[in-house]
């Protein structure tokens, strides 16, 4: 059992690494955005491609990933995506147009995250079930740690060089950090003839057992698709758009950038400490807690004017978009099973794809029409709280579901 265990927190830390590296890749776009506009005499709107480019692939390859990562397991699938995201940059650094900056930061660095997303944060799931909120926590915090580390190491490497001196340096700490936590993505702990938690190999009586397509058919799976849909559009865009509203109300480019490392922050500190919460008082309802505390806080930033209101904005941001990310595998492997748990998660998350790709367009165009980002963003507020309703109804289906299989027991 003590083997066991400790091979699943090698696990989470393999996860943590690739999970550092494939958003630390896609989130830098902010602090390089400006250059690359100037390097190709490009337009924001066109170089805002690259991000929608990068976060969308990563998403809806997840589709394909996923359901691989249930037979094949997670290794081979994120060592070949640590090798795309570092082969990315590396295009991207020896662009000569920004078609090229496309291909290379926005469609190779997006797939390969998704090629090790999905399927390293379901082998996480299926390695624990009593500290499941805290090890997913601790796994996807590679996410926020990437993000905080944007800023800092950006401006680290401007003291070498331009921007395409930081994305070859990138590039090659990718592959040798990427393929790293590759490696510690173990097999399934069935193939060590245990369960999750280093128990003997048989069914736990409460943890619902349903496989991939009849998952994908219930209802239950339809709101939490159009739930993590309405929610992720909130979750996308402050990554995009905080920035770009910060500098319209006269902040400083430095102080601007700051915004993001303090929503990494706050996404560290909610990914640890709500998670941890989360095995205590119950993951469902943290789960949904924190889906409509997003909610609540893109109403602060509708009414922030100045930078100590974005500030608070970003570090309650931060950690409440940590417990969501952190929470939602888990959630998704309490309601359907952590057998297919990567064909569930991978359908799921073509949903944040979806959001990505309309939200900030959709955000853009609304900013333009009203003069301000207030009404938009209000607007998105609304829709993240729907979104939360619909999550809340996933968790009572569930328990609904699971009472009912097992007499006299509920989850």
């Amino acid at each position: 059992m003590k083997g066991t265990l400790f091979r699943g927190w090698l696990v989470v830390g393999g996860a943590f690494l690739v999970l550092l590296v494939g958003y630390g890749a896609i989130y830098s776009y902010a602090a390089f955005a400006e250059e690359i506009g100037a390097t190709f005499g490009a337009e924001r709107a066109s170089v805002a491609v690259v991000y929608a480019l990068s976060g969308g692939s990563c998403f809806f390859v997840s589709a394909l990933t996923g359901p691989l990562a249930d037979r094949v397991g997670a290794r081979v699938l994120a060592a070949a995506g640590m090798l795309m995201v570092g082969i990315g940059l590396m295009v991207a650094a020896a662009a000569t147009s920004l078609i090229e900056v496309y291909i290379g930061y926005g469609l190779l660095i997006g797939i390969g995250t998704g090629f090790a997303y999905v399927p390293a944060v379901a082998t996480v799931q299926r390695w624990f079930e009593t500290h499941r909120g805290l090890a997913s926590g601790i796994a996807v915090s590679g996410v926020g740690i990437g993000t905080a580390l944007v800023a800092p190491v950006a401006n680290t490497l401007a003291l070498i060089g331009d921007w395409r001196a930081a994305f070859l340096i990138c590039g090659l700490a990718a592959i040798m950090f990427g393929l790293t936590g590759a490696m510690l993505l173990f097999p399934a702990p069935e193939r060590f003839g245990l369960t999750a938690d280093g128990e003997p190999n048989r069914p736990r009586r409460n943890e619902p057992t349903q496989r991939g397509l009849t998952a994908l058919r219930s209802r239950a799976f339809g709101f939490a698709y159009l739930g993590t849909l309405l929610v992720s559009s909130a979750v996308t865009l402050p990554y995009v758009m905080l920035v770009e509203t910060a500098r319209g109300l006269g902040i400083g480019h430095h102080d601007a950038l700051t915004l993001l490392s303090l929503v990494g922050l706050g996404s560290i500190a909610g990914r640890f400490v709500l998670a941890a919460l989360a095995d205590v008082v119950g993951r469902r309802v943290t789960f949904v807690g924190c889906c409509a505390g997003l909610a609540v806080a893109m109403l602060v930033w509708a009414g922030g004017g100045e930078l100590a209101t974005l500030q608070a904005f970003a570090l309650l941001f931060g950690a409440l978009h940590g417990g969501f990310i952190a929470l939602l595998p888990a959630f998704i492997a309490d309601s359907f099973g952590a057998r297919s748990v990567g064909g569930v998660l991978g359908v799921l998350y073509t949903s944040r794809g979806i959001a990505l790709l309309v939200a900030p367009p959709a955000l853009t165009f609304g900013i333009a029409a009203t003069g301000g980002h207030m009404i938009p963003v209000v607007g998105v507020a609304l829709a993240g709280a729907a979104g939360s309703v619909l999550l809340a109804g996933v968790g009572r289906a569930s328990q609904v579901r699971n009472m009912s299989a097992v007499p006299g027991k509920g989850q």
